[in-house]
């Protein structure tokens, strides 16, 4: 019986080595357009209304639909491992997204 156990055992972890794990990494337009929806919430956080308006203007110019913003956004929710990632991606565009407007309120 443990011989068969052994083999049993060298064989799942042959067969789990044997196979790639793959990783879910949301697209760079998806994390640019949520670094775009994060920044209109962050300078209308007491304007709902229009932060709302912005957030339809800001998908319509990503040509991406409620829907599918939706969409991809489960997908991401589906993996968990991924949200770190993401949201690291996430804060260095914005951080991007504002030295590349102090840059030209300062004219370079």
């Amino acid at each position: 019986m443990n011989g068969i156990r052994a083999i049993l055992t060298i064989g799942g972890v042959a067969l789990l080595l044997g196979c790639q794990v793959t990783r879910y990494e949301p697209d760079a337009k998806f994390v640019d357009l949520y670094a775009d929806l994060k920044l209109v919430s962050t300078a209308l956080p007491h304007d709902l209304a229009k932060a709302g308006e912005m957030r339809r203007v800001v998908l319509a110019r990503h040509g991406m639909t409620p829907a599918e913003f939706h969409e991809h956004f489960m997908r991401l929710a589906g993996h968990p491992e991924a949200w770190r990632p993401f949201q690291e991606r996430v804060i260095a565009r914005m951080d991007a997204i504002q030295e590349q407007q102090k840059d030209a309120q300062n004219g370079r």
